[in-house]
Formats: C-alpha cells, sequence, structure tokens
C-alpha cells in the first residue's frame, strides 16, 4: 500500500478510535491498556490495535474457521471499522475502541518497530469481563494477531473484582494466517499494494502463518517483503522481520486497574454548624 492510501486509511482509524462510546452507569473501573511492539529495527509494524471487552460472548475467530469481513478487511488492509460494526451487533453492550501509536510516521499512527502507547477505558465489571484484540502485521497480505479464545483474557471475576494486572506476550508463533489472500506478497499492504483488497482473494481457513517467504518457517522462495522496502521507507531486515525464528517476539499487551485518586476527607464543621464558613449567632 502506497504511503498515501496509508495516511487516509489510518486517519479513518483516528476518526474511529475517537468515536468509542463509553458505558454510563455507576460501577466502572477505569483500565490502562498499552501495547507495545517488541520486533527489532527492521523488523514489522502492527497497524492500530482494536480492543474490544464484552462479556465473553463475542468470538474474534476460530481456528481453522473462516474469517468474518470484519476480521478481513483487518487482516488485510488494517482497517478496523467493520470489525466495529460486526462486534456491537454482537455485543451490543460492549465497548470497544482502537488504540493509535501516535509515534508512527507522519500521518500513519502505526506502530513502529519499539513503539509503544496507550489508552484508557472505563469499564463495566458484569458487561466488560473479558477483551479480545487485533492488528494487522505490516507489510503482508494477511497476516495478523489476535486471540481466537474469547475468555482467554479475563479482566474481572463473576463478582466483579479486578484478577490483577494481565500482561500478553505475542510470539512470532501466534501470528496468524486469516485465509482471505494468497501469500503471493504481491499487493500487500504497506509495501507494493495500490489500493485496499486487491490481493488474489482466497477461502482458505485461519491457521498459524507460515511466515514470509524465503525465511526460517517458509524457505524455499525468494524474498519479496524480506529485504525490500515498506512504505515508510524501512528495510524489512531479512532476520529482524523474521518473526518464523524460534522465540521471535512480536508484541506485548498489558493491562491494569487504575485506581480512584483518594479523596480528600469532608472539613470539619465550624462552631454554629455551617461547613467552612461561621453559623448565625
Amino acid at each position: 500500500m502506497n504511503a498515501r492510501r496509508w495516511t487516509r486509511l489510518c486517519g479513518m482509524c483516528l476518526a474511529l478510535a475517537l468515536s468509542a462510546p463509553l458505558q454510563a452507569n455507576n460501577h466502572l473501573a477505569k483500565v490502562v491498556v498499552e501495547v507495545e511492539n517488541l520486533v527489532p529495527d527492521g523488523g514489522v509494524y502492527l497497524t492500530p490495535v482494536w480492543v474490544g471487552f464484552h462479556d465473553g460472548k463475542f468470538d474474534l475467530f476460530d481456528v481453522g474457521g473462516l474469517a468474518t469481513t470484519g476480521l478481513e478487511r483487518i487482516a488485510e488492509d488494517g482497517d478496523a471499522g467493520p470489525l466495529r460494526g460486526e462486534f456491537a451487533a454482537a455485543s451490543p453492550q460492549g465497548l470497544d475502541g482502537v488504540i493509535l501509536s501516535p509515534g508512527g510516521f507522519p500521518g500513519a499512527p502505526v506502530y513502529d518497530p519499539g513503539e509503544r502507547s496507550s489508552a484508557e477505558f472505563m469499564l463495566d465489571p458484569t458487561y466488560h469481563r473479558y477483551m479480545s484484540f487485533a492488528s494487522m502485521i505490516i507489510p503482508s497480505n494477511d497476516a495478523f494477531i489476535g486471540n481466537h479464545n474469547p475468555w482467554a483474557i479475563e479482566l474481572f471475576d463473576a463478582a466483579g473484582n479486578f484478577t490483577g494486572k494481565k500482561i500478553v506476550t505475542v510470539l512470532g508463533s501466534m501470528v496468524w494466517d486469516s485465509g482471505t489472500e494468497w501469500n503471493t506478497e504481491m499487493d500487500a499492504a504497506f509495501l507494493n499494494q495500490s489500493a485496499g483488497n486487491t490481493g488474489v482473494t482466497t477461502m482458505a481457513p485461519i491457521m498459524p502463518h507460515p511466515g514470509f517467504l524465503g525465511s526460517y518457517g517458509n524457505p524455499g522462495s525468494a524474498w519479496m517483503i524480506l529485504g525490500s522496502t515498506n512504505a515508510a521507507g524501512t528495510v524489512i531486515d531479512p532476520v529482524g522481520g523474521d518473526f518464523s525464528l524460534p522465540n521471535a517476539v512480536v508484541a506485548r499487551i498489558t493491562i491494569d486497574w487504575v485506581p480512584d485518586p483518594p479523596q480528600a476527607p469532608d472539613p470539619a464543621p465550624t462552631p454554629g454548624g455551617g461547613v467552612g464558613g461561621g453559623g448565625q449567632p
């Protein structure tokens, strides 16, 4: 995808992120979600990260199943809009948003290698007990990260208590292939794609991604993405950009509770019955 089109798409991501709804009741808990791209310099980038908080009934995907349109659009182009629509329909009382990386390159709030950012969310422990997430690996045809188990990230227990700080480490072996686009590495977003959804369409099951052509996990082909220059003008290092290497780490997502600030004690009543002021004699 060329830089101009990517800038337009990420501008849309920004608008979607700012439109995230908030639940209105008196039992909300504030949590902060931090996203980090942990690949070395010359590695892959991450698109703005979609997060959804739900009651456990929203299933982002099943391994061996087919991707929904929403997952396809985020896995192929980093566009979270359709997925947000699917989430709203499936979880009317859920809450979702898109976490941007303001550092990105100009106009595109993607996560460069080593970058991190965070966002706060006001959650209802009843309706927002679990969290799901998704982000595209760029450049790629349809590689993404996300959790297929809707109960894997439990933030609150059945009594509404925060279950403790969560650290989700995403290994290279946890990168998924959405099965919606053939991995020719032509028409790959953030590399050589001129428009969205222009790769060779497939209807394959969602499976672990084999790795880029010519990588450790997918040898036998000439490099296309590895060794190339992406839309940010950065060369994808054949080693740093190979998430299929053993023990490769891609990202870390940390979720923690933000305690309410301590409340100042009420002022002591003054003689005469007034609070903070004299009463009538």
